[in-house]
């Protein structure tokens, strides 16, 4: 994983004002922690899929303060990025980040993704979320924004196969996508680890994707009979 210094420089900007922002972003209090747990964590495994570097337009959606979207937009300024975050506060705070840090390849939009979805269906290349859901709901979120051939990826944790793959198997049928690839990394010198779960949609999304506000938590699709 090679970066610029300016690329460096940029990112070691952008953690120092994530974890310096009033309004609480990031559990990680100091910067090597926040590095590490965040940025890295965005960059490792996405050297490592092919899909994402044939993507010109990508979509982070619950980004929180910008991750893993503004990390990828700092680092791949060929590509544009689309960033949604619900919560006003947090949207501001990575709207202030952008102007900060001189970016013209990413935008950002406080609204919910069942609205989103409305005006954006099916225009991406590659959508991601790395905090935002189970599987299986994040899967239904996702999924109708990217075009056919498009790609889904999930950042999950090392229990994923134990807790959730029953209910993104399920997902993956009813939304028409197939399993493209895992990628498996560690961070923090190995004591934890991690996988990017990568999937192709294969059909149009039915109209009825996302369901309206609150209904994918309340009635996940990984549990419909």
């Amino acid at each position: 994983m090679e970066l610029s210094n300016e690329t460096q420089k940029k990112l070691e900007r952008y953690v120092n004002l994530l974890v310096n922002y009033p309004v609480n972003l990031t559990a990680y209090k100091d910067v090597n922690s926040a590095y590490e747990n965040l940025i890295l964590d965005s960059l490792i495994p996405i050297f490592s899929d092919n899909g994402f570097s044939s993507s010109k337009k990508v979509v982070d959606v619950g980004t929180g303060g910008g991750i893993p979207g503004l990390v990828w937009a700092i680092c791949f300024p060929e590509k544009f990025f689309y960033l949604v975050e619900s919560v006003k506060k947090k949207a501001a705070a990575i709207k202030s980040f952008i102007e900060e840090l001189n970016l013209k390849n990413v935008k950002v939009f406080d609204e919910r993704v069942e609205d989103f979805a409305k005006r954006y269906r099916e225009y991406f290349d590659y959508a991601t979320c790395r905090a935002l859901a189970r599987g299986d709901i994040a899967l239904e979120y996702l999924t109708p924004l990217v075009k056919i051939q498009g790609l889904v990826s999930l950042f999950k944790g090392p229990n994923v196969f134990h807790d959730e793959w029953e209910y993104i198997q399920k997902a993956l049928n009813i939304f028409k996508l197939s399993q493209e690839k895992i990628i498996e990394y560690e961070i923090e010198g190995g004591k934890k680890k991690r996988y990017l779960l990568i999937f192709k949609k294969l059909e149009k999304t039915a109209k009825i994707y996302p369901r309206e506000k609150g209904i994918p938590k309340k009635y996940p699709i990984g549990e419909s009979i």
